[in-house]
């Protein structure tokens, strides 16, 4: 058993199966005696998930503007920095995270705009953590909504609805900030076979375990 915890961290569009994976690299994990905390982001705490809500549902004039859309997400992930990752964390525990900080520069960087050093310092205040790992699962924006639209899942919240241009800025910045990183980031291509992708995520855990 690990004396430190490790924290991990799953980025994508909507439609690249990371809620399964978090899922199967769980299993797979608490088969090996490990103690896995399944989290996402915005959420998991009860301010997190009224801040989920509000941010995610709420639109048109009720809807933030991407200012406090901003802040929101950062309220929302400091509380669970500081109510649920941190303890976890000190427990030796393994921490598996659906989004954090990556997707506020992705998504309110290089798709809304924001200037880059200003997603930095609302990150940094916003928890100042960094992930030991994130697995980037990349899908092409053509390959998001056809996924979603097998599933029936196509604009279900008002950022999957916001067009292909604002989702290939998305997409786009995922892979840039991967770039920057590579001793964190595992890219890895979502638009193949399950079994396979779990099998490659596997081994980059296994590598940093």
């Amino acid at each position: 058993m690990m004396s430190k915890g490790l924290f991990i961290t799953f980025e994508g569009p909507e439609g690249a199966g990371k809620s399964t994976q978090i899922s199967l690299l769980a299993d797979a994990l608490n088969d090996e005696g490990h103690v896995v905390e399944r989290l996402r982001d915005p959420g998991c705490t009860h301010l997190g998930e009224e801040l989920r809500n509000l941010v995610k549902y709420l639109d048109g004039d009720r809807g933030p503007c991407k200012e406090a859309e901003l802040f929101m997400f950062a309220a929302a992930r400091v509380q669970m920095v500081e109510k649920r990752i941190k303890p976890v964390l000190d427990e030796g525990r393994i921490v598996l995270c659906d989004r954090f900080s990556d997707s506020t520069m992705a998504y309110q960087g290089y798709a809304r705009g924001f200037p880059l050093e200003h997603i930095n310092q609302v990150n940094e205040i916003g928890g100042g953590m960094r992930p030991d790992l994130t697995i980037l699962l990349d899908l092409t924006v053509e390959q998001s909504i056809e996924r979603q639209k097998i599933r029936g899942e196509v604009a279900e919240d008002r950022f999957e609805s916001l067009g292909k241009e604002f989702h290939t800025k998305v997409r786009n910045g995922f892979l840039e900030v991967a770039s920057q990183e590579p001793d964190r980031f595992v890219v890895i291509n979502a638009y193949q076979e399950k079994d396979i992708i779990t099998s490659l995520i596997k081994k980059a855990v296994m590598d940093k375990i």
